[in-house]
């Protein structure tokens, strides 16, 4: 068997300081939605995460402890979330918010197992896997119980196999454009999902920074996400396609603070993150032309709007360092 305390290799030092980061943020966020939180049902599938990510993150500790790799500083309770604030988000936002980490976490999670090779770290992360599909299913399970979940529209049932005939199938902007297929439709309602998710998270981020600045650039996120489910919904009407709901109601009125400016453009940077992830997945199963050229020209709008995000995180000092290889050119000249 391999050494179990082997080096850590550049995927995965760097998968583990990026999931000890993350891993602090969404604490601070679950302690703050156990605090708010309403009904019971949801409120277990809190508890249960923060236990999880607790304990995930006492393994990641572990392992840099091990090595004398510096601890990423991270966010915590006493300076970037006021558990006791009044509520920004309603129990509706709260379980959306667990079923869209569950997706999120799957996809990374099973990337990383991927990618490593140590023995342990494999299992670590195959079992961080299980553990995310575990709060999918509960989440989406109550998410479908209680009516919060909009299952995605089903396709009708050919009669027999048929083969495509026409070049046609890739016509998107000239000519007669051919209905979208089940697995471009998948990637429409799932984009549509996740910026509607993301519009109200942007909007109670808006509400409660007491920087202009940020402000602003919350405001011009929620904007963005808005216009890319205009976008993404007009192409499932033209096929007669149901349209997943928004969550902005889901966002009370609260204006006081919630989480740290730093804590919330982390979270904004890390989202835009991901969205380009899937947008890049979502052109790659969407052969139809005009939709590859959406999903080009809202990337390079997602990627101008995190380079500005990321700007602002450098100004204030927020942005840490992530692991990298060894700057040889300043190791000569040393």
């Amino acid at each position: 068997m391999a050494n179990t305390h082997a080096q850590l290799t550049a995927p995965e030092i760097s998968q583990l300081w990026s999931d000890c980061l993350s891993d602090t943020l969404i604490l601070c966020q679950l302690r703050y939605f156990e605090q708010h939180v309403e009904d019971q049902e949801i409120a277990e599938i809190i508890h249960t995460r923060i236990e999880k990510t607790r304990e995930h993150y006492g393994f990641i500790v572990d392992q840099f402890n091990a090595i004398g790799y510096p601890i990423p500083v991270g966010f915590n309770e006493n300076e970037d979330v006021d558990i006791n604030s009044d509520r920004l988000f309603t129990d509706h936002y709260m379980l959306e918010f667990l079923r869209q980490l569950s997706q999120i976490s799957m996809n990374a999670y099973g990337t990383a197992a991927a990618f490593s090779t140590r023995p342990d770290i494999r299992q670590f992360y195959a079992d961080r896997l299980q553990d995310s599909q575990q709060l999918n299913e509960e989440a989406t399970s109550l998410g479908i119980d209680k009516g919060y979940v909009i299952i995605a529209p089903s396709l009708p049932i050919p009669s027999k196999p048929d083969f495509v005939k026409k070049k046609s199938f890739l016509t998107g902007w000239f000519g007669e454009r051919r209905p979208v297929t089940g697995s471009e439709i998948t990637f429409l309602f799932a984009n549509i999902q996740r910026n509607a998710i993301g519009a109200a998270t942007m909007m109670g981020f808006a509400q409660t920074t007491e920087s202009k600045t940020l402000q602003r650039y919350f405001q011009r996120g929620k904007d963005i996400a808005n216009k890319h489910i205009e976008i993404f919904s007009s192409i499932l009407r033209e096929n007669d396609v149901p349209v997943p709901m928004t969550w902005d109601t889901e966002v009370t009125d609260q204006t006081s603070f919630v989480f740290s400016d730093k804590l919330m453009l982390y979270q904004t940077l890390a989202l835009n993150s991901l969205g380009l992830g899937f947008y890049g997945l979502s052109m790659s199963n969407s052969p139809r032309h005009d939709l590859g050229v959406h999903y080009t020209r809202l990337m390079a709008e997602i990627a101008q709007f995190t380079e500005d995000g990321t700007e602002l995180m450098i100004d204030h000092g927020w942005l840490e360092q992530p692991p990298q290889a060894a700057n040889r050119r300043q190791l000569m000249n040393e």
